[in-house]
């Protein structure tokens, strides 16, 4: 039987844990760049996030699937407002209650990983509701609901072992709003300017050299028009999970505008960027005939770090006219030179 004291030094590592996850929430939930670049760190994504970190976003933002944007959106709201008090709350969490059916589970499904059914769910906002309400009344203060959430599912109650409850928010949130392209699936443009600038401070602190490859889909605005953005939209998932069949792991495939793409290629030459990018157009061509009917090309441009430019902008502005130049020259091709 465990004696008093080793029971309070779990305590006190538990507590330790909740405020460090505390801490991440705070810091993540502005999604400004300095925060985004601090929750790499934390992390331990570095040198290597977009390998590392590539598949557990890409499998929480699948998680999510079944839960509307605007559903994310107001239960998001809902955790990051501390300010509100808690009979508002309450009046809040009532109000989503009779619109949506499943609101309730989605909440706890979202934010704290559990799988309730809705009746089920909406007694659990009750009782932590109950809790919130009770430690206020202890402290003489308003107690912030998210901590409340902490506090009774991990600490009081323990309906998980390892809560995931503000660093999957903290994930979602980026996959939502910084990190993923709702569309393609792929990284955004957001993304891909911190991992630009990453790579080029990497480059230079060990002498190597990467490309920037910049493509457009060729005809874009025909295919929607003759056969529907629905049909449209398909064509840029290909494109992307094409770019993420065709490059390596390590290299960072990025939607940076409608239908224009990105790839970070590092520690590659621009001879052997093209064999990737080559490879990748053949496979673009075979699948988009094969699936869809209609062959898909893109033009593109290349420029390699430092040779070419050794800053983020002008390597990417000498990326960009190279395309520019590809679409200028008859388009279905990539401009190397």
């Amino acid at each position: 039987m465990r004696n008093p004291s080793e029971e309070l030094q779990d305590k006190e590592e538990e507590i330790k844990k909740l405020k460090e996850l505390l801490e991440l929430y705070e810091r993540v939930s502005k999604l400004g760049e300095e925060e985004l670049l601090a929750a790499e760190q934390t992390l331990n994504a570095q040198e290597t996030t977009a390998n590392l970190a590539r598949n557990e976003l890409i499998e929480m933002r699948d998680r999510f699937k079944g839960i509307g944007s605007e559903r994310k959106t107001a239960i998001l709201e809902i955790v990051n407002d501390r300010e509100v008090p808690l009979p508002s709350l309450a009046n809040k969490f009532e109000e989503m209650g009779k619109k949506d059916d499943y609101f309730y589970s989605d909440f706890f499904r979202m934010i704290a990983n559990l799988d309730l059914p809705e009746s089920e769910a909406k007694s659990l906002w009750k009782e932590i509701y109950n809790h919130a309400e009770g430690l206020s009344k202890q402290l003489g203060r308003s107690m912030n609901f998210v901590v409340a959430l902490l506090d009774y599912i991990y600490l009081k109650n323990r309906l998980i072992e390892n809560p995931k409850i503000v660093d999957i928010y903290s994930f979602e949130e980026i996959i939502l709003n910084a990190v993923i392209d709702e569309g393609t699936g792929i990284y955004n443009r957001r993304y891909f300017n911190l991992v630009l600038n990453k790579e080029i401070t990497r480059s230079k602190r060990y002498r190597r050299n990467f490309c920037l490859f910049i493509l457009d889909l060729d005809n874009f605005k025909k295919i929607n028009d003759s056969k529907g953005h629905a049909f449209g939209d398909d064509i840029l998932k290909l494109v992307a999970g094409t770019l993420m069949y065709a490059f390596r792991t390590e290299d960072i495939s990025c939607r940076v505008g409608g239908e224009e793409f990105a790839v970070i290629l590092p520690e590659t030459t621009k001879d052997n960027a093209k064999v990737a990018i080559e490879r990748f157009r053949t496979y673009l061509r075979n699948s988009s005939k094969n699936d869809f009917g209609i062959e898909v090309t893109v033009s593109g441009g290349v420029a390699e770090y430092p040779s070419d430019a050794d800053e983020s902008s002008k390597l990417y502005s000498l990326s960009d006219a190279k395309l520019y130049e590809a679409k200028l020259s008859g388009k279905d091709r990539i401009t190397y030179g």
